[in-house]
């Protein structure tokens, strides 16, 4: 019996595939876990790697398909995935030593768990800097997963989350496909529909941060996909969310809507955020609106501004910035 599936997306990273996969084979654990990598079209080595570790390890299979993206890639893993937890990885990261072994131990004991929790610590490629990715920490290691949305920082990162499977029998919870941020509607649905989760205390994940990574190219195309994935988001708040939840949840995903703008300042005066704005701006400003009165006084009269006159308040900031400085 498979205790847990890691499902690794691989696009291109034939220079991180190799310490991705030794973090993660450990001999006491071959047993009970399997390891599938979903070659994503790479034009790299990666496809040829992933095959020579699979010739190698029982435990591992690979599957090479056409480009499509990262939902699609972890939805097509998650389909060849036997195992009763699952663990999205990516393919340029790496675990910390026993992590394995961890969530092996955890999910032996707390059978009623469905959803497993651990910080994440982050690694910057080009300085070496390493730090814990803020997090809401939890009075108990056993929370709601309600609860713990219904706090800040929100967690939006799918590494660091270990699911059962069967969750994903709840139609709600996908990867929107062909979008950036989709992360940030998983993480929110998977918390929103997980009854109890266990919250571990030590990172057991390494977020690698490097120039030329997915996150920090095409800022336009992020942007304009913010607002397509908040309207997954919203379709969730008004038609899977039950009527007391949707309040708080407005509050939340119309500040997700609004980070377009507070995100990206330092895009505000390109032609492409103008072209965005066009565009984009009569949507959200009826969302804004609509959900403007969840907002404290201050930040509805910030946003307001953001929206009507984003030089102008970016020309503020700049201005109180200098004064702290």
């Amino acid at each position: 019996m498979i205790d847990l599936s890691i499902i690794i997306p691989v696009y291109n990273a034939s220079a991180y595939i190799e310490a991705c996969l030794e973090s993660i084979l450990c001999p006491d654990s071959r047993d009970n876990i399997e390891i599938v990598l979903i070659d994503d079209g790479s034009t790299d080595d990666s496809g040829k790697i992933c095959d020579q570790y699979a010739r190698q390890h029982n435990c591992i299979k690979v599957l090479h398909k056409a480009n499509e993206g990262v939902s699609i890639a972890r939805k097509t893993g998650l389909n060849e995935a036997t195992g009763t937890f699952v663990w999205f990885v990516d393919s340029d990261d790496y675990l910390l030593p026993d992590a394995i072994q961890t969530i092996l131990s955890c999910i032996k004991a707390h059978p009623d768990i469905r959803t497993f929790f651990a910080p994440v610590l982050m690694r910057d490629e080009n300085s070496g800097r390493e730090w814990v990715k803020p997090f809401a920490i939890p009075e108990n290691q056993i929370v709601t997963g309600r609860q713990y949305l219904n706090r800040t920082p929100i967690s939006v990162c799918p590494v660091q989350f270990v699911i059962k499977k069967e969750l994903f029998q709840n139609k709600w919870i996908y990867f929107p496909e062909h979008l950036r941020h989709e992360d940030e509607y998983f993480c929110r649905v998977l918390q929103y529909f997980s009854d109890r989760m266990f919250m571990l205390e030590k990172p057991l994940y390494v977020y690698r941060q490097w120039a030329g990574s997915f996150m920090y190219s095409g800022e336009i195309q992020s942007i304009n996909d913010m607002v397509e994935v908040f309207k997954h988001l919203s379709a969730f708040v008004e038609e899977g969310a039950v009527p007391q939840d949707r309040d708080w949840l407005r509050k939340d995903i119309l500040s997700f809507l609004l980070g377009t703008h507070f995100w990206h300042r330092e895009f505000l005066q390109t032609d492409d955020f103008k072209a965005f704005r066009k565009q984009n701006l009569p949507f959200i400003k009826k969302v804004f609106a609509a959900n403007k009165h969840y907002l404290p006084l201050r930040e509805r009269v910030i946003d307001q501004l953001m929206l009507s006159c984003p030089n102008l308040l970016q020309f503020f900031l700049g201005t109180e910035q200098s004064r702290k400085n």
